[in-house]
């Protein structure tokens, strides 16, 4: 799991879950190369700390507005009794011990709103009158834009099905009225009588026919 976005890559039942000999289970697992690669380290500095309060039962002043040392963060974890934090877990799934020393600590986690639901192409919405592109931002209800790298991996995949249905009936279709005497684009006539705007309906500028 990344700290960032908080995205979890996989669910699992809370029985193939490792635990401790005290029975105890980790509700999330993070990998620790997270750390390095997102530059995160004051997440794993706060379960050092909550670890060390938590066995120790003191209280400790950890707004945002304290900033304890390294020094000061170790200390409190020695003085609980631990050493380096690290314990024995054991195989969900097997019940076997685990060789490496894996360490765990109470963080806090405010959950951000990513959900997939939220992320999926939409199918119809607002698009721009001139280039009858997508519009941008969700708030606005407007899509992903497809450009042509995604074009080609659909290609290379052979998703021509997939491919005509997203630049053609999803994302750039519009509906033109053309004159059946001319065969030319016709125009929608509005005019407008007060307040009131009413459309009187296709209308051909060349032959100037209604039809």
């Amino acid at each position: 799991m990344r700290r960032q976005k908080g995205v979890l890559g996989f669910l699992e039942s809370r029985e193939n879950f490792p635990f401790t000999i005290q029975g105890i289970v980790p509700d999330v697992v993070v990998n620790p190369h997270a750390f390095p690669s997102r530059q995160t380290p004051a997440q794993l500095l706060e379960a050092v700390l909550g670890k060390g309060i938590a066995c120790g039962g003191l209280k400790k002043y950890a707004t945002p507005f304290s900033t304890p040392s390294f020094d000061a963060i170790t200390e409190q974890l020695h003085r609980a009794g631990s050493q380096s934090g690290m314990e024995r877990v054991y195989n969900g799934r097997t019940g076997e011990m685990v060789r490496s020393l894996i360490f765990m600590g109470p963080t806090f986690y405010q959950r951000l709103v990513h959900m997939a639901e939220d992320k999926v192409f939409r199918n119809t919405g607002l698009v721009y009158p001139l280039t009858r592109q997508l519009v941008a931002d969700r708030k606005r209800f407007g899509g992903i834009k497809f450009g042509e790298m995604e074009r080609d991996c659909l290609i290379a995949h052979g998703a021509s099905a997939n491919l005509h249905e997203r630049l053609f009936t999803l994302s750039h279709s519009s509906q033109v009225h053309v004159c059946r005497k001319c065969k030319n684009v016709a125009s929608v006539i509005q005019r407008s009588v007060g307040n009131d705007r009413k459309v009187i309906g296709p209308y051909c500028r060349l032959c100037e026919d209604r039809r």
